[in-house]
């Protein structure tokens, strides 16, 4: 059974005219990684997909601000020279999450985030 590794009550307050950019960032090499972002008030086929490293506008903070927004990321690391799996996760630059794992522990990694979206 692969291990999921959760992080929950995380939060980031910002503005409710503010545009939500998340951003996955790869640190040890090799990682594939595939992350699904659950929106609040969206339907399922409008969420956003990221597929490898990259950014998605997630759109309003007043649209995110009720509801918790659920990330999903399935992970895979099988280069033999990487000890460790490595992701970072930020919205609007900012770091909310340093995923890191030992490979000794699991190749296949699932992460789950339960983030919310706090008013000033």
């Amino acid at each position: 059974m692969r291990k999921i590794y959760s992080y929950k009550d995380i939060s980031v307050t910002i503005e409710g005219d503010e545009e939500v950019i998340f951003s996955v960032e790869l640190i040890s090499d090799g990682n594939i990684i595939s992350t699904a972002i659950n929106l609040p008030n969206v339907p399922p086929e409008s969420d956003p997909l990221l597929e490898d490293e990259g950014s998605v506008s997630l759109g309003k903070a007043k649209d995110l601000q009720d509801e918790p927004t659920f990330i999903f990321s399935d992970i895979i690391n099988l280069i033999p020279q990487e000890d460790e799996i490595e992701i970072h996760y930020k919205v609007n630059n900012q770091l909310i999450v340093s995923h890191n794992n030992p490979k000794s522990e699991e190749v296949r990694p699932y992460v789950l985030i339960f983030l919310k979206f706090l008013k000033p």
